[in-house]
């Protein structure tokens, strides 16, 4: 991520642990990839069960850019206001 804003010159680290609220904005993300995983081995016979664990941790693996993104993105957004600016 980079460290200012390529527009407006916004500092996106205000100060230090800035993030540590992107990741509970992040974690309902999570829940909504990993659920269905955890219901179907919840329900699953034998080893089925590691099947499901399995593709979890692969899901989880593969989204995680974007569940990044999403939370540092919505953190900023409630966090940095932009004031209007007149010319």
């Amino acid at each position: 991520m980079h460290e200012y804003c390529m527009v407006c010159n916004q500092k996106f680290e205000i100060e230090p642990g800035f993030w540590i609220g992107a990741m509970w904005i992040s974690y309902p993300i999570v829940v909504a990839i990993e659920l269905p995983f955890l219901f179907l081995a919840l329900v699953a016979d034998g080893n089925l069960i590691w099947v499901y664990f399995g593709l979890m941790i692969i899901a989880f693996l593969i989204f995680w850019p974007l569940m990044l993104r999403l939370g540092r993105s919505s953190w900023a957004h409630i966090c940095i206001r932009k004031e209007k600016q007149t010319v």
